[in-house]
């Protein structure tokens, strides 16, 4: 058995890096479930949802999706969990009811797109538009 003296100078360093990484780790700020644009938002109207394949209503990376207002239109694609948050400029007068979302996906027609709304801090309006997918016969 060694002395006490050899393995106590090995301890210190490695027990004096791992308190410094800890409290180093533990000032990093967390933006656990945030998307990099909701951060310090406070928008008049926001669609967010997910594309699901129907059936098995597995999340469908990479559908487009389109809100459109007349001739105005904004797309954004859902992520690799197939999510998804659009925040249309159409301007502040503007209702949810009257913007049209829509999904699509090459190989898949849309059977379905469900609405709701909730009440939210950051958006005036918050509307969760939900898709539902099947593939093509």
């Amino acid at each position: 058995m060694p002395p006490r003296s050899a393995t106590k100078p090995v301890i210190a360093p490695v027990t004096g890096l791992m308190v410094f990484a800890s409290i180093a780790l533990s000032c990093w700020p967390s933006y656990a479930g945030e998307l990099d644009s909701e951060r310090d938002e406070d928008v008049g109207l926001a669609f967010v949802g997910s594309a699901r394949e129907v059936g098995t209503l597995t999340p469908m990376p990479g559908v487009l999706i389109k809100a459109e207002l007349g001739s105005r239109r904004i797309l954004v694609r859902t992520n690799s969990q197939g999510v998804y948050k659009l925040i249309p400029n159409f301007g502040s007068d503007v209702a949810a009811d009257s913007v049209t979302i829509s999904c699509t996906k090459d190989g898949y027609e849309t059977v379905d797109v469900s609405r709701r709304r909730l009440s939210s801090k950051a958006a005036n309006e918050l509307v969760v538009a939900e898709c539902l997918l099947a593939p093509k016969p």
